[in-house]
């Protein structure tokens, strides 16, 4: 496509300038400027280069330099572009489009360009005018633009479930290279001799990922747009191309103002500055030295022994990214935030399980099947016959029965369960078995403005010797601080901390759903936790006094 060099009124000429400033040796000089700017430069040579094989072995080498502190080398990688671009009429208009894509407008005043006019003219902030550079490339540019720094480690981690490793890039533009070169997307190219004629997109795949990003729905419907645009063009001869952009999809700006926020900010302190109310004291409780099992009746699950009771083993997730599981199994587009105060839960559960003398097995940000997989071999290799209790406590988004593991993939709640009923878990057999769940959603289909902690749990238990904890109750909300940790969470370890050793578990938990829901009312929110149980006896988790 060649674009109308008067578009606007505007002359080419006028905004270039009519003498050959432009040449071999100031190329030279930009690169040389450019050489302590690596990410300036890696952005002109993802725009400018029109071969992503050779951009993206250039750039891993430039990337590699460029991390030297005492390297000096330049590779002249504008100076092999130049040429070749040399002998193209567009050139100048190339590469003056990516300069001001790039936002490097001292550079183009240094070459005497008028940078208001250049920037009317080629419209570099819309990405639906297609001028010069490659439209999906610009389009792409600005999709790097929007992704920070945890959604960047999100994709890395995302295309490695699609056997696509990308760890050793420093920059979404070198990815971007990356899927191009094996195809993961695809932008053809067809010519008429030198005259470009049009484009075949293809970047499904990716846009699939993006989107399940937070904060780039937007960008991606309109990334979408353009390649259905771009597509519908494709073996249509266009030797002038409109500078009008094609009309952007119309998106609520209130909804997607809410679905970029993070409600996980919410500022809880109110409701742990009235914990002291409570009189739940953070000392450990005395453990008791005797080993005298008379202490509990018949109607109690037996405890061998104060000097190990039992395994608490701690699933924290809480960094969360799109995985092809996710994506093409599930088929939905789930954007879940990062968790952030879940780490103080997850320490805190730990100082509370091992002052009880169980031995505690935690790990963080685990994928559904390595999740799965640890908690097996916890059951397998970790509980003994002298253990009298098996504890779970799983801290994560969820919703209708399922908890998420960190790759953005459901576990059903009740297959949790029937693992730990299995025939692989065998050691835990006829062991009272505790499931803490601290699962938390955002229900994007309203304007939410707390953390949904409501998984929507199966109405009964099928298994015996079981008793599963939620944070909340169907259709309630439950709160977690980022400073200070979950409520639930916070209170529970409190709770347990102080009665571990004079009261079973009933009346511990019922304190607990006492103390959340009253803390909760007396700032103006509800939650009230619940639990289910087919516990048989009563269970201690320590032998009572």
């Amino acid at each position: 496509m060649e674009p109308d060099s008067r578009a606007h009124g505007i002359d080419a000429d006028t905004i270039l300038g009519n003498n050959d400033v432009m040449n071999m040796d100031i190329i030279s000089e930009i690169e040389k400027e450019l050489h302590d700017n690596p990410y300036d430069m890696t952005s002109l040579v993802f725009l400018l280069y029109d071969t992503p094989d050779t951009a993206l072995q250039r750039l891993i080498v430039f990337q590699r330099v460029s991390n030297d502190a005492g390297s000096s080398i330049n590779l002249n990688m504008l100076h092999e572009w130049f040429r070749h671009a040399k002998h193209s009429p567009n050139w100048k208009h190339e590469f003056v489009e990516a300069l001001l894509i790039c936002q490097l407008f001292g550079i183009v005043r240094k070459l005497g360009f008028n940078v208001p006019a250049a920037r009317r003219h080629y419209q570099t902030e819309n990405i639906h005018v297609k001028m010069y550079i490659n439209p999906l490339k610009k389009a792409l540019y600005k999709l790097c633009e929007n992704i920070n720094s945890d959604n960047l480690l999100k994709l890395k981690k995302t295309l490695l479930t699609y056997d696509i490793d990308t760890t050793e890039y420093d920059s979404c533009e070198l990815i971007f290279l990356k899927l191009m070169c094996i195809k993961f997307i695809t932008i053809d190219q067809f010519q008429y001799g030198k005259k470009v004629l049009g484009y075949k997109v293809t970047l499904e795949k990716l846009l699939k990922i993006v989107e399940n990003l937070p904060g780039l729905k937007k960008i991606v419907m309109e990334i979408n747009l353009l390649q259905q645009s771009i597509n519908e063009e494709q073996g249509t001869v266009q030797s002038v191309v409109t500078s009008t952009p094609a009309a952007p999809m119309k998106v609520d700006e209130s909804k997607q103002k809410d679905s970029q926020e993070n409600y996980y900010n919410m500022d809880f302190d109110d409701v742990f500055k009235l914990l002291g109310e409570l009189h739940l004291d953070e000392s450990s409780p005395e453990l008791l030295k005797s080993d005298n099992q008379n202490k509990l009746g018949n109607d109690s699950y037996a405890i061998k022994s104060n000097k190990r009771i039992g395994v608490c083993v701690i699933v924290n997730q809480e960094n969360f990214y799109p995985s092809k599981d996710s994506i093409e199994i599930t088929g939905q587009a789930t954007s879940l935030e990062r968790r952030i105060g879940s780490d103080k839960d997850r320490s805190l559960l730990e100082r509370t399980m091992s002052s009880l003398n169980f031995s505690v097995f935690s790990k963080t940000d685990l994928d559904h099947r390595l999740m799965l997989k640890f908690i097996k071999d916890v059951i397998k290799y970790q509980v003994t016959k002298d253990d009298s209790i098996f504890m779970l406590c799983i801290l994560s988004h969820g919703v209708k029965g399922h908890v998420y593991a960190a790759d953005s993939v459901k576990v059903k709640v009740d297959d949790i369960q029937s693992m730990l009923d299995s025939e692989e878990a065998i050691n835990i057999h006829d062991k009272p078995k505790l499931l803490i769940v601290q699962a938390c959603q955002v229900d994007e289909t309203k304007s939410p403005v707390l953390v949904a902690d409501n998984p929507n749990y199966s109405c009964y238990l099928e298994k015996s010797n079981f008793l599963i904890y939620y944070a909340t109750a169907p259709d309630l909300e439950a709160y977690r601080s980022e400073r200070t940790g979950s409520v639930f969470i916070q209170i529970l370890c409190r709770t347990i901390r102080k009665y571990a050793n004079v009261e079973h578990v009933f009346d511990i938990f019922t304190k607990v759903t006492n103390n959340v829901t009253l803390l909760c009312t007396k700032v103006g929110y509800k939650q009230v936790p619940i639990f289910q149980s087919t516990l048989r006896k009563k269970l201690y988790l320590q032998i009572p006094q």
